[in-house]
């Protein structure tokens, strides 16, 4: 049967014997180790420092990069706003460049229309007065074919129509 006592406690000189190598490690660990276990991690400590501080030099580099960029972005966005007015401005300017040349032109196209008709309507009036006189030939003509008449009275009526017209024309 199976000593239960025995397998709560255990045997002193086994614990003595674990004991003793324990304390033995321990003293050789101390003696020939640790000195070159602190080193390490001091060394590690070191190069954690300096990973910590390299990593804040670049979030600092980076902060500054990213405000730089952002005021030449603002730059940028200030330079477009204005070449845009500046765009807008000229857009303008040759749109009322193009009105005014386009009324000039629908002017002097009304002058020249206005001319036109003028001189149209001046031929059409001598056209008329020509057409006027052709027509009363003709009936002084159809009426004095059957008329007798004096020559020197003729002369002295066409004197006196002639006086006359003078008088009016003055």
């Amino acid at each position: 049967m199976v000593d239960i006592a025995e397998k709560l406690f255990p045997n002193l000189l086994t614990l003595f014997t674990q004991l003793a190598a324990t304390g033995i490690i321990y003293f050789l660990y101390r003696k020939y180790v640790h000195q070159h276990v602190l080193n390490f991690l001091d060394k590690q400590a070191a190069e954690l420092d300096k990973a910590q501080n390299y990593a804040k030099v670049v979030e600092e580099g980076a902060a500054e990069n990213a405000q730089r960029l952002e005021a030449e972005h603002q730059e940028k966005v200030e330079q477009l706003r204005k070449s845009q007015l500046a765009m807008r401005k000229m857009a303008e300017n040759e749109r009322e460049a193009i009105i005014q040349q386009a009324e000039a032109e629908k002017d002097a196209m009304l002058a020249e229309a206005r001319s036109e008709l003028a001189k149209e309507k001046q031929q059409m009036i001598q056209e008329v007065e020509a057409h006027v006189l052709d027509l009363a030939i003709s009936i002084t003509e159809r009426t004095l074919e059957n008329y007798s008449y004096n020559e020197e009275e003729v002369f002295h009526v066409l004197e006196t129509e002639l006086e006359q017209m003078q008088h009016e024309t003055n």
